[in-house]
């Protein structure tokens, strides 16, 4: 009798195990143990989450730095206000410059040759040439009302006026009933002022004034 099995297959073996147990007397022949594949596969271990750290950019830009401070004020001639040659409190001309401190005129005027003096050019290269002098135009006459407001303002300033306007008028020949059409009166005091505003005396701005006619 010829006996035919699968050695790959467990119900074979184990039917030839049982076989081979009865033929032989041997029961005590142990069994073949069960190779059979299990259906399930052993569950695989839980992977625990990986942490991945927030990369985001923060909602909040960091600060910037504060803008530079301005400059100081300056003048027309580009001078900063210096209690020493220059009226306190700070005030300027009508043409932009710094008013003079009373007086300290040769100061004042040192300080703005100085300010407003040409760079010197490098050794050895041609200084520019000026280029010509465009004829001098005649000064526009000067508006009695603007006179008179620059004017009123200083009698109103403790320090705008070295002198009283009666001493003024009368230093200057200045007659009140003709004042607001006599372009040399309005002339006059209009240099007048500005001869005080660059630091002059009294006796000083008639002077100016009177040479100015």
């Amino acid at each position: 009798m010829q006996i035919t099995f699968d050695p790959h297959n467990a119900a074979d073996m184990q039917s030839m195990a049982q076989l081979v147990n009865f033929l032989t007397g041997n029961a005590d022949s142990p069994d073949v143990p069960d190779t059979a594949p299990s259906d399930t596969a052993p569950a695989q271990p839980e992977t625990a989450p990986t942490w991945t750290p927030d990369l985001a950019e923060p909602d909040t830009a960091p600060a910037q730095p504060d803008a530079a401070p301005g400059l100081p004020d300056t003048d027309c001639h580009g001078m900063v206000h210096d209690d020493t040659i220059h009226s306190t409190p700070a005030s300027k001309n009508a043409d932009g410059s710094w008013r003079a401190k009373r007086g300290q005129k040769e100061a004042y005027e040192a300080a703005i040759a100085a300010a407003t003096a040409p760079t010197p050019a490098p050794q050895g290269m041609p200084m520019p040439q000026p280029a010509s002098a465009a004829p001098a135009t005649p000064p526009a006459p000067i508006d009695y009302k603007t006179m008179a407001e620059r004017f009123m303002g200083k009698m109103a300033d403790p320090d705008g006026l070295p002198a009283e306007y009666e001493a003024i008028y009368a230093a200057l020949s200045i007659g009140y009933d003709d004042l607001e059409t006599n372009q040399t009166s309005i002339a006059r005091l209009w240099n007048y002022m500005d001869s005080v505003d660059e630091g002059n005396d009294h006796d000083q701005s008639v002077r100016h004034a009177m040479s100015a006619d």
